[in-house]
This record gives structure tokens, sequence and C-alpha cells, in this order.
């Protein structure tokens, strides 16, 4: 397991955090989070339309976060789904994304896709985003993980559809990307229960270690997981915190195959 910081890099004025090592591992991968920036919106009002012209055309551009995330990344359609904090994975196929533009696919917290050309995404604001990639077999997966889903399972159920799709766990590599550390995310009791780790008396969680070690308890190769040092609580200047106040905005990861 190896902890990286990642890179800031501009994409068609849009910024963006991505795991660096993985630029020259898989070309073709559109991969990052969305940087802090008051003037893009990630809200699920903005991603109701089918279509990019229906995405509230009335605002400008980059009001949109939907829309400059298509066109900075240039994978035309798009996944996400009613994040729940569960441990529910959906596939999908890019016959269910006729049309380009950003589609809800239903309540989970993990999407998976074999196919070229989508783009999965997902909001975050102190939970961790969960990056999965088996270039060898052509398959990704994007998962949330708060300590509700990482308790739910959200990491297996993602792993799990994954190899439905015939990806290898020995293959898959893995990026837990930028989320609120140890020293900020205070918690209560019901979480240590919840996750069965530590004293009852905990105050603090490692919510990434946490990942981690489930992640390597479900076989995938340590030498292929990667694990941001990057707090959002911390580093307010660059991502959104929920527990940092930013209760009203999120940040954006996503992870596709581009056509080329």
């Amino acid at each position: 397991m190896t902890q990286i910081v990642e890179r800031e890099v501009l994409i068609n004025g849009l910024r963006v955090i991505i795991q660096s090592d993985w630029i020259s591992l898989f070309p073709r991968l559109a991969q990052g989070l969305t940087a802090r920036d008051a003037e893009v919106d990630f809200s699920l009002s903005q991603a109701s339309g089918p279509t990019i012209a229906d995405l509230e055309p009335s605002l400008p551009v980059r009001s949109n976060g939907w829309v400059a995330l298509l066109e900075a990344t240039g994978i035309p359609r798009a996944a996400r789904c009613r994040q729940v904090h569960g441990s529910t994975v959906v596939h999908v196929n890019s016959a269910d994304l006729d049309l380009e533009g950003i589609r809800l696919v239903g309540e989970a917290d993990g999407l998976v896709t074999d196919r070229v050309g989508v783009l999965l995404a997902a909001t975050v604001a102190d939970c961790v985003p969960v990056f999965f990639v088996d270039d060898e077999r052509g398959t990704l997966g994007l998962a949330h993980a708060g300590w509700r889903g990482t308790a739910a399972g959200v990491v297996e159920a993602t792993l799990e559809r994954m190899e439905a799709l015939g990806a290898s766990r020995e293959s898959v590599y893995v990026h837990l990307g930028p989320a609120i550390c140890k020293t900020c995310y205070e918690i209560g009791p019901e979480v240590i229960r919840a996750l069965g780790v530590g004293p009852p008396t905990s105050r603090f969680l490692d919510l990434r270690a946490e990942i981690a070690q489930r992640a390597l308890a479900a076989g995938l190769d340590e030498a292929r997981l990667s694990v941001s040092g990057a707090c959002t609580r911390c580093e307010t200047e660059r991502y959104f915190s929920f527990r940092g106040g930013d209760q009203g905005q999120r940040m954006c990861a996503f992870l596709g195959w581009r056509a080329s």
C-alpha cells in the first residue's frame, strides 16, 4: 500500500485532483476528483435532464458542473446514483446511456462498467471516493464510502460486481482519494459498533485505513493499492468539507475509459 500526493491539473478550466501514477499506467483513463470551486455546481438537481441541452441550459456552462465535467473528460455519457450510504452497486451498460448527458441510475453507492465511453460519477465532501481499475479486463468501479457504506460492505460489493464482469481481484488497482483525515474525523460509539474497530472509547477514525484493511482482506494486491494523504477538512482551500461547513457543496469523483 502506497500513500501518494495527488497532482492538481486544469482541464478545460476545471480544476481536478488526479492519481498521477495512473497517467502512465492507464493512458485512456479519465480519473480524478474535482477541486473546490464555488462557481461549479454538482447538485443532484443539475443532473436530472437526459441530455446536455436539458441540463439547465439557462445557466452558464461553468455553473453546471456536470456539463463542465463531460466536456473536460471528453466522455459524452455519464452515470451517477442517488447516494444513500449503503452497499448497493449498479452495473452501468452503455445501452442504459443511449443519449449524451448525465443519467441517474437508481439509489446506490457504487457503480461498475466494462464499457468504453461511459463515465462513472459520485459526489463527496469528506467521504472516501474509491476508484477501482482492472485494465486487463477493461472493468471499472467507483464507490462512495462513508462509515455507513463501509460498514455495509460497499467496497466488497463493488469488487463482487466487477468480478461478475470478468475482473480478477489480483489484477484490480484501487485508489482511496481525498477524504477527511483521522485527526479531523471525530466519531461516536455507534460508528465503532458498526465498524467493529477500536475500543468503545475511541473518538477518532481513520476511515481510509479501515477501507484499505477491508480491501486487502477481500483479496486485493497490496502493491496495487494507493491512498491519498489529503484531508478535505484540513485543506479547505482545495476541497469542500461537510464537517467544515460546506453542507450544500460537493466535489465530483469520476472514472471512465476514453474512446481514444
